[in-house]
């Protein structure tokens, strides 16, 4: 225990100072002047199955873990091509390009558990936008600022409205499973004709302020070393339309009360499966890509950028959802040793599910490669168990 105060003495006084002459005047890899690369990545996530139940002899599905309802998440994000030309971090621009895919599976709990309810929803959706975009960053005298106006253009747009109703009714019984789930898409799925969507615009912008350094804060203690910041992203300024739509609509059950007379032979009728041929039309729909807003902080208690710690909060409102509204949240930890090696840990609630993640980033300027895992889940205790992986890998090169 004697030991322990001289090593937070180490670690907290020492080091710092060490690593700050390294840091300022040592050596450090500089940032590229241009920038071209690539990137991607893709994850899935479930909140019922984890990997253990599959590495066993006999698989047993528990259907009390279903009781809460079946949630299930892919997405995928992937830059084939960006371009960036850094003028000594004062400003710069680039060009890249974008594939986003979005799939949502939530099954309702009253329907998975058939409990009493009175039309609960479920969400099915789908989406795959592709975009290119003009990255543009400047200051301010100490603020930084970024943005980045966008072209993109919808691919695939599904959405749902899948209802369920197991109620009692005077004498008899209500039961009906309804949905509709109707997909747009940029060409006719019925009879391919050419693109008919058109493409929409939006933008993202943030910015970055030091201030701790604006208010002497770090002057006075090395510890109050910080920058604020916020991100505003797909921010709507001209919506796409696309035209062409294949829709499938059906039910089981029906929305009139099922009274049992004793008949065996009629508990079929209240199971009846209901299913029309899937209906190909023409109708102009308005499609905006999913919203979000993060505020965030840039802390580094050793007053270099040996470590950084980030906590960030905000929201996102996704169209693909029936309740479009969730808060994000999370924090990430940098270890940042001469723009050399790179390692962030990070822990968060993104996009309704909890991502727990470790990035690696190699920099030998002339080339970098980033690579990264995560594990995910929407329940946080099945985060850790194997529900849900991500992974991500990305290539730089310049000078």
């Amino acid at each position: 225990m004697k030991k322990l105060p001289a090593f937070l003495f180490i670690c907290l006084f020492i080091l710092p100072c060490v690593y700050a002459d390294n840091d300022k005047r040592g050596f450090r890899i500089k940032d590229r002047t241009i920038e071209v690369g690539l990137s991607a990545k893709a994850g899935f996530s479930n909140d019922f199955l984890s990997a253990n139940d599959f590495f066993q002899k006999t698989f047993v599905l528990d259907l009390e873990k279903i009781n809460n309802g079946i949630r299930i998440n892919f997405d995928a994000d992937v830059f084939p091509l960006y371009i960036n030309f850094n003028h000594k971090n004062n400003w710069g621009f680039g060009l890249s390009i974008n594939a986003d895919v979005y799939g949502i599976l939530g099954l309702s709990s009253k329907m998975i558990s058939f409990s009493e309810a009175l039309n609960s929803k479920s969400d099915i959706s789908a989406a795959v936008f592709a975009d290119a975009g003009l990255p543009v960053f400047f200051h301010l005298k100490k603020l930084k600022i970024k943005i980045r106006p966008a072209v993109y253009f919808p691919v695939i747009y599904a959405v749902s409205d899948v209802s369920y109703t197991f109620s009692p009714v005077g004498d008899g019984t209500v039961l009906n499973l309804a949905y509709d789930i109707n997909v747009s898409s940029a060409f006719s799925i019925e009879k391919f004709n050419g693109l008919t969507a058109s493409p929409g615009v939006d933008f993202q912008f943030g910015f970055e302020y030091p201030l701790s350094s604006a208010l002497g804060l770090k002057d006075k203690f090395f510890m109050l070393d910080f920058d604020i910041g916020l991100n505003v992203i797909n921010i709507p300024l001209l919506s796409s339309s696309m035209i062409d739509y294949m829709k499938i609509s059906g039910n089981i059950g029906s929305d009139e009360p099922f009274v049992f007379n004793g008949d065996m032979s009629d508990i079929g009728s209240l199971f009846a499966f209901n299913n029309s041929e899937p209906k190909y039309g023409k109708k102009d729909q308005k499609v905006r890509r999913p919203f979000k807003m993060f505020a965030w902080t840039d802390w580094r208690p050793f007053g270099i950028r040996l470590l950084t710690i980030t906590p960030e909060i905000g929201f996102a409102l996704n169209p693909l959802y029936n309740k479009s509204f969730s808060m994000e949240a999370g924090v990430k930890t940098r270890l940042d040793i001469s723009n050399l090696f790179i390692t962030t840990l990070g822990i968060g609630y993104y996009d309704r599910f909890w991502k727990n993640s470790l990035d690696l980033a190699l920099n030998l300027r002339a080339f970098e490669l980033d690579i990264g895992a995560d594990l995910r889940s929407q329940s946080f205790l099945k985060s850790w168990t194997g529900s849900g992986f991500g992974v991500n890998l990305g290539l730089k090169f310049g000078w």
